[in-house]
């Protein structure tokens, strides 16, 4: 007997709908943990986080040239902690993303974005209600303020390829890829909170 396969769907797509096209005139750009800690700090990302960066440079580059605003989100920890010490250089961001005059920088002591910040507020101050996201880790800040963005009433947009993330521990098995983690958190992501866009679709497109 033949199994019958399909092509799985979104729940979006269940439901009848589709997200927007994308408006740069209508929308902002928010840079997420592109800071030391991932290049030579606890989480280094190694070539993924290298590759991830890079389109983030071309996005930066592209948001820059179309004249959005830009937010820059910068994790920091605990004085003296393990990770994201903020007086250390680990919390800073890395060269290639270095803020212009201008860029906000929004400092955040949680996964979410928005959480205890002024995030909401600068991105509603400028009217836009698009908001293009990129970052580290994918399944933790970027997927944690992607979702508070959803329920904030935002459209959602996520730069997949100009994310990355790590590899994590699981309860049945060794452990769980970077690579697979990444998709994963892409993928819940697309199902219903973000449409998901390739760095050259945003830059060429």
């Amino acid at each position: 007997m033949n199994k019958i396969t399909s092509t799985p769907s979104t729940l979006l797509e269940l439901a009848g709908g589709a997200f927007d096209a994308l408006d740069w005139s209508n929308c902002a750009v928010v840079f997420i943990d592109y800071q030391n800690e991932y290049i030579d700090g606890a989480m280094p990302l190694g070539q993924a986080g290298s590759k991830a960066t890079a389109n983030a440079r071309l996005l930066l580059d592209k948001a820059r040239k179309q004249d959005v605003p830009i937010f820059h989100i910068a994790h920091h920890g605990e004085d003296n902690g393990n990770v994201f010490d903020p007086l250390s250089a680990n919390v800073a961001i890395v060269d290639e993303l270095k803020p212009m005059d201008g860029e906000k920088i929004i400092t955040k002591k949680h996964p979410n974005a928005f959480h205890d910040t002024q995030l909401q507020a600068l991105i509603s101050a400028t009217g836009k209600k698009q908001v293009i996201f990129a970052g580290f880790m994918s399944h933790m800040c970027v997927s944690s303020s992607v979702r508070a963005a959803f329920d904030l009433g935002f459209d959602n947009f996520v730069c997949h390829d100009a994310c990355a993330t790590r590899a994590l521990p699981s309860a049945k098995r060794e452990g769980i890829s970077a690579e697979v983690m990444h998709d994963t958190a892409m993928a819940a992501l697309q199902d219903r909170f973000a449409a998901l866009v390739a760095t050259d679709d945003l830059v060429n497109g």
